[in-house]
């Protein structure tokens, strides 16, 4: 399938299943991600379930080889070099992403279309370095708890390893990551132990400190040339994955499908777009609205182009212009698909501190917000007006939104705050096939597992698995005229 291109992708399946994400182009079916988008075919049969599971106990496998190769070199020579620290630092810093992402998707969270009380609080599979063969016919899915446990001591170890680390590439996690992943555990984490928040914010803040990061600006958002492709145009990025031009192709690739401008990709033909409910709500005067074609056509939007007022004027209403080609090459895929994949950046953490230091006073959680949002909105005008937390929480929620469409964050949230979405209303520029409405959370963010690991892991029958959400959400049909 020309949507599996690793780590990015799974970004992109994420944001495909939030209501803000759609395509407004003649044929969805240029739209590889229009299975998730739709619910549709998401049972153990299929491999869109599998892509998950797959992909992440592959990645896994090769941070415990690590770790354990690591580590045998620690008996052999009585230690460790630098070097080998560091490396074993970096292998724990993945793991711990790749459970955290792991725990979140497959934790069964209660929901108004599916059910299965015995599987709740039930995630994953902890698979570690010291696991057998037989050990993993025999290993069933893992509270969250213990999971969200094993992240902690991950990064506890990673901590200790890369303390004075200097890294090389921004594909190579530092203290600053280390502090970040902590950040995201905890928020998530605090829905179980309340305490966890107040950790949430402390190493929110100890990530931004130690990297000297810095929020985007408007010409770093708005630049034709470095826009969402290159770290080095910024001091907001903490992490980043990159590519070489040796092992990249024209369409396997997040730019491909992600950059209209990208002329030999996907995205000029599915059209990657913003629900126009959710654009209307940004208000105006936030300059992160020109990530789309505003109908009013008012704004002189920037594009690698030539003449980008010429280009500009052909795309279509709500369609997105926020993710550039690499060196704003629209026609070389050899460069332009070579831009470097957003992991981390440090307005994620500002957005962190303040849900976290909203739950325990909420006009310091509204203050930190309006921070956030002054970079935004260059006036000083935005004011939140909530006057409890859920009503801040979900403000909060949509502005991290905005700020992060494209980008693969934000599913986690609104699954973990119960945020339903709304494709389906009249006048939506939604295709008919994507007008899903729910209540509350959806059943799609809760991740079904392979079949292949059921028939295989004899501790995880199909009864233990999470229900499939396939057809349990009606598609909205517009009234007859």
């Amino acid at each position: 399938m020309h949507c599996d291109f690793g780590y990015p992708a799974i970004r992109m399946i994420t944001d495909a299943m939030l209501e803000e994400k759609i395509v407004v182009g003649d044929n969805t079916g240029y739209d590889w991600f229009v299975a998730w988008a739709q619910g549709r075919s998401q049972g153990n049969s299929y491999a869109y379930a599998q892509y998950f599971w797959y992909f992440y106990y592959k990645w896994i496998k090769n941070t415990n080889d690590m770790i354990r190769m690591i580590n045998d070199m620690e008996v052999a020579n009585g230690g460790l070099t630098d070097e080998q620290k560091a490396y074993l630092g970096i292998a724990y810093t993945y793991r711990s992403l790749y459970y955290l992402d792991l725990v979140r998707f497959y934790e069964f969270k209660p929901n108004n279309y599916t059910s299965r009380p015995e599987v709740e609080g039930l995630s994953c599979v902890l698979a570690l370095e010291t696991e057998s063969m037989e050990d993993a016919r025999n290993n069933g899915r893992a509270k969250a708890e213990d999971v969200y446990a094993q992240i902690f001591a991950d990064l506890a170890k990673a901590e200790e390893l890369l303390a004075g680390y200097k890294r090389t590439s921004i594909a190579m996690p530092d203290l600053s990551v280390v502090y970040g992943l902590y950040a995201k555990a905890y928020l998530e984490y605090g829905e179980k132990d309340n305490s966890a928040f107040a950790k949430a914010a402390e190493y929110a803040r100890k990530a931004v400190a130690t990297g000297g990061y810095t929020p985007l600006t408007q010409k770093q958002w708005e630049d034709p040339v470095n826009g969402f492709n290159n770290h080095a145009s910024n001091n907001s990025w903490m992490w980043a994955l990159t590519t070489s031009s040796e092992n990249i192709g024209n369409l396997h690739n997040y730019f491909a499908h992600s950059s209209q401008e990208a002329e030999y990709g996907y995205a000029p033909l599915s059209m990657p777009a913003v629900l126009s409910s959710f654009f209307d709500r940004v208000a105006d005067n936030d300059f992160r609205k020109h990530s789309w074609i505003d109908p009013k056509r008012e704004y002189a939007y920037q594009s690698c182009y030539p003449n980008a007022e010429e280009y500009v004027a052909s795309l279509r209403d709500y369609s997105a212009l926020k993710i550039r080609p690499g060196g704003g090459d629209y026609s070389d895929y050899a460069v332009g698909n070579c831009g470097e994949v957003n992991m981390m950046r440090m307005e994620e953490m500002l957005f962190i501190e303040a849900e976290a230091e909203g739950r325990a006073n909420l006009e310091n959680g509204k203050a930190l917000l309006k921070a956030i949002m002054d970079k935004r909105i260059l006036d000083g005008s935005y004011v939140c007006a909530a006057t409890d937390f859920k009503t801040f929480q979900e403000e909060l929620i949509f502005q991290k939104r905005v700020e992060f469409w494209g980008e693969g964050v934000c599913m986690f949230d609104c699954k973990r705050a119960n945020i339903g979405m709304t494709r389906g209303y009249e006048g939506t520029n939604a295709p008919a096939t994507y007008c899903l409405n729910t209540e509350g959370r959806s059943p799609f963010w809760n991740i079904v597992i392979t079949r292949q690991e059921t028939n295989n892991n004899l501790k995880i029958p199909e009864t233990q698995n999470n229900p499939d959400p396939t057809g349990t959400v009606d598609l909205w049909i517009a009234p007859a005229e």
